[in-house]
C-alpha cells in the first residue's frame, strides 16, 4: 500500500500540471522587438488540429480552454490559438505528438517575435472604443457630477487603483463647475480588498459621496482607498462582479479605462492615466 505522503506527491503533481496551462493563458510572453524593424509577413499557414495536441491541451485545462486553430510552426512545432474566455486568448506550442506544451515568444534570428505576428492573424481582436461604448448599457454605473454638465465622461474605476486615483483628483474641479460628469464603473479586482471597498461604494446611500470618501483618504504610499471594505450588501456585491466581468468581456486590461465621445460623436478609448486633463475635458463632445 502507497504511503500517504506518496498521495500527497502525486495530487500535487497533478495540480502543478493542471496549473500550467492556465499561467500560459494569464501571462502569454510578449517579449520585446529586438533589432530590425518587423518586415511584411504572410499569415502562418493554417493546419489541423494534431489530436494528440488536443488532448494534451484538454487535459491540462480540465476542458475548460478552446482551440481556435493550429498552425504551422518553426522546427515542426504546432501553433496553438487558445481561449480561455472573453480576452483570455494566449498562442502556445505544442510538438505534433502532444508530448510537450511551450509557452513562450518565438524570436527568429532576423529579431522577429514570430509569435506577435501569429498572435495578429490569429487570435480574435479586443474590442475597441466603438464596441466597448455600445456596451456600456450592459455596465452598472452611478453618476460622479452635476446632471445638467453637457459633456460626459465613462470610467471603469477600481477604489484601490493609484492611476484611478490622479484622474479624480484631477478631473475633481471640471466636475465641481459643472463642465464634465462622470459615470462610474465600479469594478473590485486589483487588491483582496478591492471587493469589499466597491461594494461599500455602491451599497452606500450615495455611492458619489462614498467614492469621495474613498479618494479623500486614498493611501498613496500604499495605494490603498480610504474606504471601510464591506461585502455584507450582497446586491452591491454582484453588481460589483458583474462590472468585473462586463470589464473582462469588453477586453479592457486594468484601470482607469476612459470612454467619451468627440464633437462629431465619435467613441475614443484611453487605457490608462492621462496627466493632460484640461486638453482631455476639451475634447469630449458636448451633448446637444
Amino acid at each position: 500500500m502507497a504511503h500517504p505522503s506518496t498521495h500527497r506527491r502525486n495530487r500535487t503533481a497533478t495540480g502543478a500540471r493542471r496549473l500550467v496551462l492556465a499561467a500560459a493563458l494569464a501571462a502569454m510572453a510578449a517579449l520585446p522587438a529586438l533589432t530590425r524593424p518587423a518586415q511584411a509577413q504572410t499569415a502562418p499557414e493554417i493546419v489541423p488540429v494534431p489530436a494528440p495536441v488536443a488532448a494534451t491541451i484538454d487535459k491540462l485545462s480540465q476542458g475548460h480552454a478552446k482551440i481556435l486553430k493550429a498552425f504551422k510552426a518553426p522546427d515542426g512545432l504546432i501553433g496553438v490559438a487558445l481561449s480561455a474566455g472573453p480576452s483570455h486568448n494566449a498562442i502556445l506550442y505544442a510538438t505534433p505528438d502532444g508530448k510537450y506544451i511551450i509557452q513562450g515568444s518565438i524570436i527568429d534570428s532576423d529579431g522577429q517575435d514570430l509569435t506577435q505576428l501569429a498572435a495578429a492573424s490569429v487570435l480574435p481582436k479586443p474590442p475597441g472604443a466603438a464596441e466597448n461604448f455600445a456596451a456600456l448599457d450592459k455596465a452598472k454605473t452611478y453618476l460622479w457630477g452635476q446632471p445638467s454638465a453637457k459633456k460626459e465622461l465613462w470610467i471603469v474605476f477600481d477604489p484601490n487603483c493609484i492611476y484611478c486615483h490622479k484622474t479624480y483628483d484631477d478631473l475633481k474641479s471640471f466636475v465641481a463647475k459643472g463642465e464634465v460628469k462622470v459615470h462610474i464603473i465600479q469594478v473590485g479586482f486589483l487588491k483582496p480588498s478591492s471587493l469589499g471597498k466597491a461594494a461599500a461604494i455602491l451599497s452606500a446611500k450615495d455611492p458619489a459621496a462614498a467614492l469621495a470618501t474613498d479618494e479623500d483618504k486614498f493611501d498613496v504610499a500604499n495605494e490603498e482607498g480610504g474606504i471601510t471594505p464591506d461585502t455584507t450588501d450582497s446586491a452591491a456585491v454582484a453588481e460589483v462582479k458583474a462590472n468585473n466581468e462586463w470589464m473582462n468581456g469588453q477586453g479592457i486590461g486594468g484601470t482607469p479605462y476612459l470612454l467619451y465621445k468627440d464633437a462629431s460623436g465619435k467613441p475614443h478609448a484611453i487605457a490608462g492615466y492621462d496627466p493632460d486633463t484640461a486638453s482631455l475635458v476639451a475634447k469630449i463632445g458636448s451633448a446637444s
